[in-house]
């Protein structure tokens, strides 16, 4: 069978891209390796600026809104700050990805699950797809298959330097402890380097997970049994617990090849400072498909321009989150002092979540002060770096 495209994984930047496509007139073929409905592990936050990216209605799947923000450090005393404004939207993979995956195939695209890509290879005149029991032509293909996909491996591309890791489960709770946690989310920063633990609210159950660089991995377990007596919850009652990598591209690196690119996390568009990857996903999505559209109609002879869009659009602002994170980690007894007392950086992060303002518009505020941040957040970077366990 032959498409215009052809779209590995179904996640929010497979699915936006491929619905986008579909309705520019594209024929779409839409792949993902798991049977929907299915889960993922995420903590399932839709920031407000990634909701925006979307011109779809994501009420039906929302579970909570959030306001307020608990922030403790190092799982000691902690303190609420609160946004008059919605800052995220709590959700579930499964819900989200296959209402997503639905909104597309209404726009005319062939969504196939249960289908996993064998090998994904370059032609003179297009690629080929083979998954367990059909072959697929088409005139281009995107990975969106998450960090070390199969598409990316194909390509023979590696965008990412670096990846930090995630382990995450699922507390069921009902009544009061809900109702504690209704437009509330908690943030223990400094826990680990290169992370920090959460709780997410959902409709009958809160999320409950940690991340740190990857080097700090087994570390993580105690870190989740720590989190978990600290706000009285039972690791034992914890379900579904697993972990994930969340991968970050190299400045510069290549994602795009030939007939073929990259999105989201298998672009390694993940937030360094937040670990939040879906509004890189939906970006990448939207900045593909103009791309996509001059190659499949001989307008552009090659993909190239999708690739200076990514730095131009969203690398700048992951190497400002980047420099924040490397100061935070740094010091993060100083930056959670900064942001109980000072309500400028706090109504800052906030209006980045909410994409009122960019990372870089950020900096840029800064002014005078800029060089300064620059200049600790490398002292900074070079004192994580030492940090790090030889050969890590």
């Amino acid at each position: 069978m032959s498409y215009d495209l052809i779209v590995v994984g179904a996640g929010p930047a497979g699915s936006t891209l491929a619905r986008e496509m579909a309705l520019q007139g594209a024929r779409v073929l839409l792949l993902d390796r798991a049977r929907f409905p299915r889960d993922k592990p995420c903590g399932g936050g839709v920031t407000l600026r990634a909701a925006r990216l979307l011109p779809l209605d994501l009420t039906p799947v929302v579970e909570q809104t959030v306001f307020r923000a608990y922030v403790s450090l190092r799982c000691g005393p902690g303190f609420i700050r609160s946004y008059p404004e919605p800052l995220t939207y709590m959700t579930q993979r499964c819900r989200l990805d296959s209402f997503l995956a639905e909104r597309a195939a209404e726009a005319g695209v062939d969504f196939v699950d249960g289908a996993r890509v064998r090998a994904v290879e370059l032609g003179a005149t297009g690629v080929q797809v083979r998954t367990e029991g059909d072959i697929f032509q088409a005139s281009a293909v995107a990975g969106a298959d998450g960090a070390y996909g199969v598409v990316a491996a194909a390509l023979g591309l590696a965008p990412c330097a670096e990846s930090a890791v995630a382990l995450e489960g699922n507390l069921p709770c009902a009544g009061r402890v809900l109702d504690r946690w209704h437009d509330l989310v908690a943030l223990d920063l400094g826990g680990l380097p290169g992370g920090y633990g959460w709780v997410f609210p959902k409709s009958d159950h809160v999320n409950v997970g940690v991340g740190a660089w990857r080097y700090a991995a087994p570390a993580l377990r105690g870190y989740l049994a720590r989190l978990c007596r600290h706000f009285g919850f039972s690791e034992e009652r914890l379900r579904d617990v697993r972990g994930h990598l969340l991968p970050m591209r190299r400045p510069g690196a290549p994602i795009v090849r030939g007939p073929g690119l990259l999105l989201g996390d298998a672009a390694g568009l993940v937030d360094p400072l937040s670990g939040e990857g879906i509004y890189g996903a939906l970006l990448s999505a939207r900045l593909a498909a103009p791309a996509l559209r001059g190659y499949l109609t001989g307008q552009a002879s090659d993909l190239s321009g999708y690739e200076r869009a990514v730095d131009r659009e969203i690398m700048a602002d992951l190497l400002t989150s980047r420099r924040l994170q490397e100061i935070f980690h740094c010091t993060p007894a100083p930056y959670v002092a900064a942001l109980r007392l000072s309500d400028y950086l706090w109504r800052s992060l906030c209006r980045i979540m909410r994409g009122d303002i960019s990372y870089s518009h950020f900096r840029h505020r800064l002014g005078i002060v800029r060089p300064v941040l620059d200049g600790w957040s490398e002292v900074a970077r070079r004192r994580n770096w030492r940090r790090r366990p030889k050969g890590r």
